[in-house]
């Protein structure tokens, strides 16, 4: 089993959804995203979803978009998300880190040598938001040789047909969008999320997340109550963190943040 198996199974016998931190690396800073994710992971984050900034995240709205343009304006690169990986693994070797990004950073870079140096550095899967499925079988063959799981997105704009395809072809787990349309904290989640979550668990072989405008405890705990494996949240750790001054006093709010995420879906 690989390391993302191994979580979801260890949290299902003790009757718990995982909760999974978006970290964007180097915003607004390598040290200050590593210090981040040492506090999220002490404060019982399950996943780490590590992205890589990029200048048109067409998918992403203006708190992501912000973080990652600090990022790439204190002077981001790649090589930075693979030394921030290995530090963490040197530091928790249990939890599994996905690497969240666009396809062109990891086209201009190399396919096959990002995912060697992602593999050895100890990621675990890829996520790809801009990558269809039909368009993905050789960068599926590269990540799997190198043991990289592959995330899948499922829209709610996806087809019978497309969520069947897509969950064939997933592992580690699929990621479910609960909005068509930008990431970014909502006040309430479409009550269609719901019964269409349910409907992709019943068909899935691998563990189901929701992402997307999660905001806080209750929304986290109404999706585990629908049936998700787990919930990622991103934006609203930016703006928690960024409300906080986005340094180093910034972090005890977001432990005590995590810890509530977790009670909620525990």
């Amino acid at each position: 089993m690989s390391r993302i198996s191994d979580t979801f199974a260890f949290l299902r016998r003790k009757g718990f959804a995982a909760y999974i931190p978006y970290i964007c690396a180097g915003d607004p800073s390598i040290d200050f995203s590593r210090k981040l994710i040492y506090n999220l992971v002490e404060a019982g984050a399950d996943i780490l979803e590590i992205g890589i900034p990029f200048s048109d995240p067409i998918a992403d709205g203006p708190l992501i978009q912000g973080a990652m343009m600090r990022s790439l304006s204190n002077g981001f690169q790649i090589r930075h998300l693979f030394e921030l990986i290995s530090e963490v693994r040197a530091y928790e070797n249990d939890k599994p880190i996905i690497i969240m990004s666009y396809l062109n950073p990891i086209i201009q870079f190399g396919t096959e040598h990002f995912c060697e140096l992602a593999s050895e550095a100890g990621a675990d899967g890829l996520l790809f938001v801009d990558l269809p499925l039909e368009e993905s079988k050789e960068i599926d063959e590269v990540a799997r040789s190198n043991g990289l799981d592959i995330i899948r997105i499922i829209a709610p704009t996806s087809d019978d047909e497309r969520i069947n395809r897509l969950l064939r072809n997933s592992s580690g787990f699929v990621y479910v969008v609960s909005v068509a349309g930008v990431t970014g904290p909502r006040e309430k989640l479409p009550e269609t999320v719901f019964p269409f979550l349910k409907m992709v668990k019943d068909r899935s072989h691998v563990p189901v997340v929701l992402g997307f405008g999660i905001s806080g405890p209750h929304q986290a705990a109404l999706a585990v109550m629908a049936g998700a494996d787990g919930v990622v949240e991103g934006s609203n750790l930016i703006r928690l963190y960024n409300s906080a001054g986005g340094n180093d006093a910034s972090l005890p709010i977001i432990a005590n943040h995590v810890r509530e995420m977790k009670v909620a879906i525990s």
